[in-house]
């Protein structure tokens, strides 16, 4: 054995202790982390399985805690509710981001596309957590207002803004025009794009939601069930066929603009 091995491990496969990746946080706080999310866990997959019914004692049971002890965690059921809502929105942001980033050296229009897959992907690996965000309302909840969920959800919203609109110049989106025109429309737009899109025109934002409501809805109908006849691979076929048809318009619109009236 060489003079510098270690238990028979020769000396050049050591590994230098500042190579080694060091955990975050302390012992005390992984474990604590880990603990909620075993919590967020079998919170979610009981709000799944029991149509929106939830009880702290009953998942403190599951996880093998007393209630009391739960309460360190999430002091009430809506506070996890709350939590769990806003993770979903975080992480389906996460991907709609992350596909808008990977795709950013791509035309315009492909990009959307690539973001709309994105989104329906995750909806379908995620069927619960988005079901959560956008399904059946949990008897008894109610999001706070101007809370974790509220600014996740903005946080999705400019998401999507930067991807359809991020590359537009201010030309191009001055460009959009609303066929009816209504006082209040106009306003809650203004409101709304101030909050998640500060600079957008009132009107780009609406067509944004527009676009949204295409993609989603489609979205909906699938993991809601009211495709089965299309089938998977059908169906994932069909969406890309709208959304294709979809960024095709999106380009129209870009390079002529839109007409009131």
């Amino acid at each position: 054995m060489a003079a510098h091995d270690i238990d028979g491990i020769p000396h050049e496969r050591w590994v230098a202790v500042s190579e080694v990746p060091l955990r975050q946080g302390s012992l005390r706080e992984r474990k604590r982390a880990a603990t909620i999310d075993e919590i967020k866990s079998v919170a979610l997959g009981q709000l799944a399985a029991d149509s929106g019914q939830m009880t702290l004692r009953g998942v403190a049971r599951e996880v093998g805690m007393t209630v009391q002890s739960l309460y360190h965690y999430f002091p009430s059921r809506d506070d996890l509710i709350t939590a769990l809502v806003a993770d979903a929105h975080n992480a389906l942001a996460d991907a709609v981001q992350a596909a808008g980033q990977a795709s950013r050296t791509l035309a315009a229009g492909e990009r959307f596309v690539q973001v709309a897959l994105a989104y329906r992907q995750w909806a379908v690996d995620h069927r619960a957590r988005f079901l959560l965000i956008y399904g059946t309302p949990v008897p008894g909840y109610e999001a706070p207002r101007e809370g974790l969920t509220t600014s996740a959800a903005r946080r999705l919203g400019a998401t999507f803004s930067d991807v359809i609109f991020g590359d537009w110049t201010a030309t191009e989106t001055a460009g959009i025009r609303t066929p009816h025109e209504h006082a209040r429309l106009t306003a809650a737009l203004t409101t709304a794009v101030e909050l998640v899109s500060p600079g957008l025109p009132p009107t780009a934002f609406g067509l944004g939601i527009e676009l949204w409501g295409r993609i989603h809805g489609l979205v909906m109908l699938e993991i809601l069930g009211h495709l089965p006849w299309l089938g998977p691979a059908a169906a994932g076929a069909n969406y890309r066929s709208v959304i294709l048809r979809t960024a095709a318009e999106l380009e129209h619109i870009r390079r002529h603009g839109t007409n009131s009236g």
